[in-house]
């Protein structure tokens, strides 16, 4: 059964390529055709060069895929002959790790501690990319936009770790991968159907007194709550996609998804308070410039800057 999924999963595939190739060649068609208007030179020499252009991107992107080894599979017990002789091949990856030039990698406890390096390197990696999830959806407030933000910085993010670890997961992994990155942001684009702001509202009002300039209670307390509430949930849903993805490289034994599942969803959690205290203030600054902003260019268009700002002290 897994070889017939594989076959179809496949075959939809080359289905699917050939009907984007078409699509795009068509499009280059139209658009080549109307430089033809100007001139039938002008026209030929669009057509060639945009063909030419993207298939050099698709060689390249082929080219970067194709640099990174092939997947090492690993075992499922975590003792044994084949354990032994899948560490043996790991130490010898991650000898060409660039970050791990210089370390010793002879022994199991010598790649353990490699591992854990990278998985320094690796929640970084995680983190600076739920900031900016944070601080990108909860300003722009736009539940699609979000989704494609969310989509497109997980996608980079998922490749940032597999370059980190010098290896690509095998493609079961990468299917896995790529739903839950889907599934996000799905989740993400429909975030405005759902009340998450009543689920970490008091956290964010304890926050609010603490903020430099806090903002007015009332109205628009509460909008900044909902948008800070709205970035959690999308950098929450980033951190967990990341931790997933950090799991199945740094694995030294076939995990468990359900158990892969559980120890991401606790480790999000443990980041994402941090990154609410210290990106919360860079929301409330732009929230109190956009609302001076407003209050001088809407309400006293006539006044200078500095007398609007007399005017508004509370903000």
């Amino acid at each position: 059964m897994p070889r017939k999924i594989k076959t179809f999963l496949i075959l939809v595939a080359l289905v699917c390529s050939l009907l984007a190739a078409g699509v795009f060649l068509a499009a280059v068609i139209q658009f080549s055709s109307l430089l033809g208007r100007i001139h039938p030179v002008i026209g030929e020499i669009a057509f060639w060069v945009i063909l030419c252009a993207f298939g050099a991107l698709c060689l390249y992107g082929a080219m970067l895929y194709v640099s990174l080894p092939p997947p090492l599979k690993p075992p499922r017990a975590a003792s044994g002959p084949e354990y032994d002789r899948y560490l043996s091949a790991l130490a010898q990856r991650l000898r060409s790790n660039p970050k791990l030039r210089h370390q010793k990698l002879s022994s199991a406890h010598d790649v353990e501690a490699a591992l854990r390096s990278l998985s320094g390197d690796a929640d970084s990696v995680i983190r600076d990319t739920a900031t900016t999830v944070f601080l990108a959806t909860a300003l722009m407030q736009n539940g699609r936009l979000d989704g494609l933000v969310v989509f497109g910085t997980q996608i980079r993010m998922i490749w940032r770790l597999a370059r980190l670890y010098f290896q690509r997961p095998s493609a079961r992994q990468m299917l896995y991968l790529y739903m839950n990155v889907s599934i996000t942001a799905l989740l993400s684009a429909s975030l405005e159907d759902f009340d998450f702001a009543q689920i970490v509202a008091p956290f964010l009002h304890s926050m609010l007194p603490a903020l430099p300039g806090a903002l007015p209670l009332g109205g628009i307390s509460d909008l900044f709550v909902t948008c800070v509430s709205r970035g959690a949930a999308n950098a929450f849903l980033t951190l967990r996609v990341g931790e997933v993805s950090r799991q199945y490289c740094e694995s030294v034994s076939t995990p468990s998804r359900s158990a892969v599942r559980q120890s991401a969803t606790a480790a999000a959690l443990v980041h994402l308070g941090r990154i609410v205290r210290e990106n919360g203030t860079l929301v409330a600054k732009a929230f109190k410039d956009l609302i001076s902003k407003t209050v001088r260019d809407k309400l006293w268009p006539w006044s200078r800057g500095e007398t609007a700002e007399r005017a508004i002290p509370n903000l």
